[in-house]
């Protein structure tokens, strides 16, 4: 019987099918037309209601050629590569942009906050400068040659040396009002920009204004006044906190003149600081002067910001020391642009990596498991040697974990303990009974009853699955081949005993190719081999030491009474052709952090304290309305101890939000209270983000330490506790700023352009033409239809409504679930992107590969509130959300992740995967979750054996008690018990009756 389907189908159809499913689109152009074929067609099926077949469906006809047009105008290969290569953007809903600080001019205008006594402190400083400079010359300012006012400005300069306070004073005003661009003359004046751009810019500075507040700078520094600046700032600060200053010598009519000095010099500071940060090569000069001071202003404004630890009276202007210590570190560290170019001088791998940092690659601490696993499996395979020579039991680069026996403790003496047999790596040879040889089962007993007995399962030992050794080559001759003779002959290729799969060697050179060493990784491993070296008695400086004589350990011992001043060696990389600026860089990181060692600790309680006071805003201003919520909050888990308070934290997910105000329906009192902890929340996010960035460059410990610090004070919690407490799609949304009442609004309204810009306005209105009357109208004017109808509330809450856009939202996956701006949105809040993506990032700095930090994450519930941020269509917030998610993923519950797969989809689509990426399947969590507060243990250890080492002073450690207790040895006699606590100090061994000494001891 002949078939009714062709025996071999056409290769040019599957071809083309092949062709259309690689494509990845559907219903693309007209359908080709079916070759005639034949073999007959099926006949169409009846339905029962039909009285009549349905016409059969005609081809549509070809269409007709056209001109000029070939008939294989667009192939699929050409249609293919038109839809990779076609940029693939999604829509901008805010036109926000991450960096290190907003513009100049904003930074400058969160400087000054809204209330009357900060502008009569500028208006007082005008005065002054009006004063002093009419005494000066008789010309206004700007019709003044540079020459002049170089000389008016030095003799200000030199006024900083005076010991009287209100001369003092006076400098300090009159310098202030030329920082700020002598405003009075140039605010208002309109410069060379274009009628577009002065639209376009988001504050109301003028161009005229930023440059003479540049040239101001430049002067000033020309003459030495910053040096001079910096030490009236540190006589303020010390006169504050001096008791007996403040008991003795302080007179109460100074008390104002104090509290000026103290705002116009941090003012004074802050715009060159900020000058000098937008404009590095204009004001070079200035650069160098602060970058030549010593001690400098980061080292200098850590401790005055550790010193608000103690500041109960709250006296100090917190938030403006906050901003000073952050735009410091940025000026003299640099930001993220100067990390790059570090990074990069000191990369471990530069020569290896010429794609730009795209190849996924893979730690090697990940081809160390990868082996573990691989030789388990096939023991006949040898893969390429790693970098790091770690134990087989270590599954981290950490010192061996105290409740796990290992070879390279040296906390187990010379000859450590017998290993367990049920470890992996205890050997075969010296088990009870023998893995290769097992005795027989015993035959099951029958069941009572009839009942058929629970069915055992056989799980073979994945630690050894092969029982016998791999066959080799000489298996050949040995017997017990089989059918591998008569597999030969068929295959055609004789079989040379035990084969790899190609898999598993492919895998091995992609492992060993992809494996990379890092700078941080390589420094832990460095750290972790000096620290079992330390364990084990081992001792550098003893390497060369031929003889040893009396005079030597009397010198030895002399040494000891002496404290070793040596200073930490900096890490420069393994490149010797690294940059001398790049070495700078280095040597300050280095320097301030062995400087600010002792006040890290109160540093970031200050910090965090400030964020506490942000949350306890959030909750106690709608107390009237919401009465529960304080002791939801008031009960926190102790992260040192694990245990709870008495009352149970609050599910956060179940935490009622305040209820949602809008700035622009408040007093200008709470505007100014809102405003200022959203700096100081900006600040507070810059400070904790830049110092773990440069602490990572410099080296990974200093950088793990200030992390334990930051987990130690809570920094999870309360940050998730701010998140809980506000809805972040509004915080976004809303803008406390107001235009009208900045200071460069300020400075447009007093100045003399405004006064003149006035007087033409009052004389166009008093012009003949206006004094006519009105012309006498031929018919009334009937009102238009519905203008009064409606009442004025209705009309103003219409308004309002009108006023209103939507705000957009996306689902997990980054989907819109409304429909998008057609413009990106510039009305937002820039302060709470920033402060929030970076409260974000340092929580994922703290909790990446930390399993136990995750652990906490999940214990705090907090997906539910990370959950929000992934609502916000901008691709920094979500990024680092879904990187959160990312790490508590594999220690969260199955009946979550099926809730959940549209955040871990996410998580596939936008997070960048690893070579060995198993966070979803997770290998073995319960060994992860067991192990996870032992590497926490080993982390901290191995950080503070570091921060002893290199910095005992600044620890508090005794050096001289360290070295005579390192004595690796008698530390085993005494653990061996062989030293007994009744011999006396002048007897010996032989004397004390031990009868070990003579049997051949």
């Amino acid at each position: 019987m002949a078939s009714l389907w062709p025996g071999k189908p056409s290769t040019d159809s599957l071809k083309d099918i092949a062709d259309v499913a690689d494509t990845g689109l559907a219903d693309v152009g007209l359908p080709a037309p079916q070759q005639p074929s034949s073999t007959p067609m099926g006949r169409p099926q009846l339905q029962r209601n039909q009285p009549q077949p349905p016409p059969p469906h005609q081809p549509p006809p070809p269409p007709a050629p056209q001109a000029g047009n070939p008939n294989d105008s667009l192939s699929l290969m050409q249609l293919r590569r038109i839809v990779t290569e076609f940029p693939k953007i999604d829509p901008t809903s805010y036109a926000f942009t991450y960096a290190d600080s907003s513009s100049f001019e904003e930074e400058v205008d969160e400087w000054f906050s809204y209330n009357d006594a900060e502008y009569k402190r500028l208006q007082r400083a005008q005065d002054t400068f009006e004063r002093r400079w009419q005494k000066f010359s008789s010309k206004p300012w700007l019709e003044t040659d540079e020459a002049e006012q170089q000389k008016f400005i030095e003799r200000e300069v030199n006024g900083l040396l005076a010991t009287d306070l209100r001369r003092r004073c006076k400098s300090l005003q009159t310098i202030l009002h030329i920082i700020l661009g002598v405003w009075d003359e140039t605010a208002g004046v309109k410069g060379s920009g274009t009628d577009a751009e002065v639209a376009k810019a988001k504050t109301k500075a003028t161009p005229t204004q930023l440059e003479h507040m540049k040239s101001g700078i430049k002067a000033v520094a020309r003459f030495g006044g910053i040096s001079l600046l910096v030490q009236v700032m540190q006589n303020a600060f010390k006169r504050l906190w001096d008791d007996d200053f403040r008991e003795t010598k302080l007179l109460e009519e100074d008390i104002l003149f104090i509290q000026d000095e103290l705002d116009n010099v941090t003012t004074i500071i802050y715009l060159v600081i900020e000058g000098i940060r937008n404009d590095p090569v204009g004001l070079d000069g200035a650069r160098s002067k602060v970058l030549e001071m010593n001690p400098g202003l980061v080292d200098y404004f850590v401790t005055i910001t550790a010193r608000l630890r103690w500041d109960e009276a709250n006296e100090l202007p917190q938030t403006r020391i906050f901003l000073l210590f952050w735009k410091s570190i940025l000026l003299v560290f640099g930001g993220t642009p100067e990390i790059d170019v570090v990074k990069k001088a000191t990369s471990e791998f530069k020569h290896l990596d010429g794609d730009g940092g795209k190849l996924i690659t893979a730690s090697p601490l990940d081809y160390h498991i990868f082996r573990q696993e691989i030789t388990s499996k096939y023991p006949a395979y040898t893969p390429p040697p790693p970098l790091l020579a770690l134990e087989p039991d270590n599954n981290s680069i950490l010192p061996p974990l105290p409740n796990r026996p290992s070879r390279a403790n040296g906390a187990n003496g010379i000859i450590p303990p017998p290993m367990n047999v049920n470890s992996s790596g205890a050997s075969i040879l010296h088990q009870p009974v023998h893995i290769a040889t097992p005795a027989p089962s015993p035959p099951p007993s029958p069941p009572v009853g009839g009942k058929a007995g629970k069915k055992q399962n056989y799980q073979t030992n994945q630690n050894f699955p092969f029982m016998y050794p791999p066959l080799d080559s000489t298996s050949n001759s040995a017997g017990g081949k089989g059918s591998a003779g008569l597999q030969e002959f068929l295959v055609g290729r004789k079989w040379e005993g035990s084969d790899i799969p190609k898999s598993i060697l492919e895998a091995g050179d992609l492992f060993s190719k992809r494996m990379r060493m890092t700078r941080a990784m390589r420094q832990l491993w460095d750290e972790r081999e000096r620290f079992l070296k330390s364990e084990r008695g081992w001792d550098g400086q003893d390497d060369d030491i031929e003889e040893l004589d009396l005079d030597t350990i009397l010198s030895k011992k002399l040494s000891l009474n002496e404290p070793k001043r040596v200073r930490p060696e900096v890490d420069y990389g393994p490149n010797l052709d690294i940059p001398e600026e790049v070495k700078q860089k280095l040597d300050l990181v280095e320097l301030f952090y062995q400087d600010s060692l002792p006040h890290l600790q109160s540093l970031v309680i200050v910090l965090l304290k400030a964020v506490l006071a942000n949350v306890t805003a959030l909750i106690t201003q709608p107390m009237a309305q919401q009465p529960g919520l304080a002791p939801g909050f008031r009960s926190e888990v102790n992260l040192r101890t694990g245990v709870p308070a008495q009352n149970r934290q609050q599910d956060p997910a179940n935490i009622p939000l305040p209820m949602a105000v809008d700035p622009s329906e408040l007093p200008i009192d709470e505007i100014e209270a809102l405003r200022s902890r959203e700096i100081t929340a900006k600040a507070v996010s810059g400070i904790l983000l830049i110092l773990l960035k440069w602490f990572k460059v410099s080296n990974i410990l200093k950088f793990e330490y200030l992390t334990q610090l930051l987990l130690d004070s809570n920094y999870l919690p309360l940050v998730l506790k701010l998140f809980a407490h506000q809805e972040i799609d509004k915080v976004v949304d809303n803008k406390t700023d107001r235009d009208e009442m900045s200071f460069f609004a300020f400075c447009n309204a007093n100045s003399k352009q405004a006064a003149k810009q006035l007087q033409l306005d009052r004389e166009g209105e008093e012009s003949e033409d206006e004094a006519a009357p009105p012309p006498i109208k031929m018919r009334r004017e009937l009102p238009v239809a519905g203008a009064e109808d409606k009442l004025p509330a209705l009309t103003f809450q219409e308004g309002q409504h009108a006023g209103k856009r939507p705000m957009p939202e996306v689902d997990e996956l980054g989907y819109p679930t409304s429909e998008p701006p057609s413009e990106p949105i510039t009305e937002f809040s820039w302060r709470n992107f920033f402060s929030s993506i970076n409260f974000l990032r340092v929580m994922q700095k703290i909790c990446k590969n930390k399993a136990h930090r995750n652990l906490l994450l999940v214990q705090y519930k907090s997906s539910n509130i990370l959950k929000k941020s992934l609502k916000i269509p901008q691709p920094e917030l979500r990024l680092y959300t879904l990187k959160l998610f990312k790490n508590q993923v594999p220690y969260c519950g199955r009946k979550w992740r099926q809730g959940n797969m549209r955040v871990i989809t996410a998580v596939y689509l936008h997070c960048r995967p690893e070579l060995r990426d198993d966070w979803l399947a997770g290998s073995d969590v319960d060994a992860e979750v067991e192990e996870a507060l032992p590497l926490e243990q080993a982390l901290r250890a191995l950080t503070h054996w570091h921060n002893i080492k290199r910095y005992p002073d600044q620890m508090g450690a005794d050096t001289k008690l360290l070295e005579e207790e390192h004595d690796f040895f008698v530390r085993e006699l005494e653990k061996m018990e062989w030293i007994d606590d009744g011999i006396g100090e002048g007897e010996s061994v032989a004397d004390s009756g031990w009868d070990g000494v003579n049997n051949g001891w």
